[in-house]
């Protein structure tokens, strides 16, 4: 196990959307997409224990929010007034860096998946 910190998770998300590209190409996400935060949510999950090379029967308003929802969260780790900017997680580094990254997308959504802001 190992502890990274909001710098090492935003270089990992990077890395992540770097080598899978599919990640963010569904567009920019419309007011209307947010009915679909509950399946993005899911799918993210899932990504996380199971991994994924796309996003199968994903709906599009759901990948854009997923989308969405890596880059802000990329985002607001490089901030250096945002409270994750000063956050730490535990990781199992005998796992890929992908596989790392997955777990600390996992835990923050288990974390905020009942506050919508967590979304924006």
């Amino acid at each position: 196990m190992k502890t990274v910190n909001a710098e090492q998770a935003a270089e990992s998300i990077f890395e992540l959307l770097k080598a899978n590209p599919w990640l963010n190409t569904p567009g920019v996400i419309t007011k209307n997409d947010y009915h679909a935060k509950d399946e993005a949510i899911l799918f993210l999950q899932r990504m996380a224990i199971h991994g994924a090379n796309g996003f199968g029967d994903t709906s599009e308003p759901a990948q854009r929010v997923a989308s969405g929802f890596l880059l802000d969260f990329m985002g607001k780790l490089m901030q250096p007034e945002h409270p994750l900017n000063k956050k730490t997680w535990l990781v199992d580094d005998s796992k890929p860096m992908a596989d790392q990254v997955l777990q600390i997308i996992a835990a923050e959504l288990v974390e905020n998946h009942h506050q919508p802001q967590a979304m924006h």
